[in-house]
């Protein structure tokens, strides 16, 4: 029997390899003669190059880069098939990397995003991926693009700095000194985020609270994304507020798409096409796939659900495993054959997500669903 455990990380607890390796015992446990192969996922979001560094021979690089509140830190990105540079934006400018105590849009900024995407053309690189998601940012992608030569002004004229969010003061802007090579390069946004650029929907109003932002400050963040759009329309003529998934990240996906000429593409499919799952599913015969919790939220472009598109085009068993799932399954079901939860026993969360608890667990549930397939 060939079997493919292509699993998400459980937030908190295991990464996605983890996760797959600690379902191979299991799988083998049960059936010691089955051909088990661990392709880890991810969505583009958080241990997103985790999981390509295992299943791909690619090369990290780093580079020294200025984090959201513009303190020096070291980013890695990965090289894949010698041409092709994929950055994880939260390694620059994600909230992980900011103290909960200090966590403000209104003080950040995506310059290092920015530093990291100029190392990689500086090197030579001329395909791009840049994953979205976990973001401590709401400039709208300004703080990238000054990295990569674009100048923003304020009302009276003065150039503004890279300091704070330059977002709130920008009237304007000038892409003249832009990096030379950029325009030899084509870049590609790994995301599942739907959200306009600005409005009730938008990057600020949805996620600028979760990063820190009062709600006065949602307003004013939002009315700058406002006039950002306005600006990036006059220039490129591209209404970033009418792509959807322009508010990713805080508006990054709406800048990378006008003035880099960005393609959204859905982070879950990127990273299945990068490391041909699609392939490894036609050779499978049963395929386990789950993340930390199996939920109506699994069906909006998540690693599950990705998966076992992939697994019902080709006719193959798609199970999922979580730590936890929804009872109303009536809609996951139409992706996954079946879900189980890894649960054996009453524990508070904090125990659950004990690294050691959830292997174990894993284990021993896909042990038991083993025995029953293999029969």
């Amino acid at each position: 029997m060939n079997v493919l455990i292509a699993s998400d990380s459980y937030k908190d607890s295991l990464s996605a390899f983890e996760v797959g390796e600690a379902a191979r015992k299991g799988i083998l446990s049960a059936l010691p003669s089955a051909n088990v192969e661990n392709s880890p996922m991810a969505d583009g979001g958080e241990g997103t190059l985790d999981a390509l560094l295992t299943c791909l021979d690619g090369e990290e690089k780093e580079v020294k880069v200025h984090d959201p509140l513009m303190n020096i830190v070291i980013a890695r990105y990965v090289v894949l098939n010698g041409d092709t540079a994929f950055i994880e934006s939260a390694r620059s400018s994600g909230l992980p990397l900011v103290p909960f105590e200090k966590r403000d849009p209104m003080k950040a900024n995506t310059y290092g995003l920015g530093e990291q995407i100029k190392d990689a053309i500086l090197s030579g690189y001329r395909n791009i991926v840049i994953s979205l998601g976990g973001s401590a940012t709401n400039d709208g992608g300004v703080g990238m693009l000054q990295a990569l030569g674009w100048r923003f002004y304020d009302e009276d004229g003065e150039e503004l700095g890279a300091e704070g969010n330059p977002l709130l003061k920008t009237a304007s802007f000038s892409d003249h000194e832009r990096l030379p090579g950029l325009e030899e390069c084509s870049f590609t946004i790994a995301s599942d985020v739907t959200n306009p650029f600005h409005g009730e929907k938008g990057a600020a109003h949805i996620f600028g609270k979760q990063k820190g932002a009062t709600s006065e400050g949602i307003l004013e963040l939002d009315a700058g994304l406002v006039r950002l759009a306005s600006l990036l329309d006059k220039a490129y003529g591209i209404d970033v507020q009418h792509v959807a998934g322009s508010g990713a990240a805080g508006g990054l996906g709406g800048s990378i798409v006008a003035a880099l000429k960005g393609v959204l593409q859905s982070g879950v499919e990127t990273i299945m096409e990068l490391t041909g799952l699609e392939e490894k599913v036609m050779q499978a015969d049963i395929v386990f796939t789950g993340e930390g919790s199996l939920d109506q939220q699994s069906l909006m472009g998540k690693v599950p659900v990705g998966v076992a598109g992939l697994a019902k085009k080709h006719g193959k068993k798609v199970i999922g495993i979580a730590g936890r799932i929804d009872t109303d399954l009536a809609e996951v079901n139409q992706y996954l054959d079946a879900v189980f939860s890894i649960q054996t026993e009453c524990r508070s969360l904090k125990e659950a997500l004990r690294g050691e608890v959830t292997r174990e667990q894993i284990q021993v549930t896909v042990e038991q669903i083993v025995r029953l397939l293999k029969d």
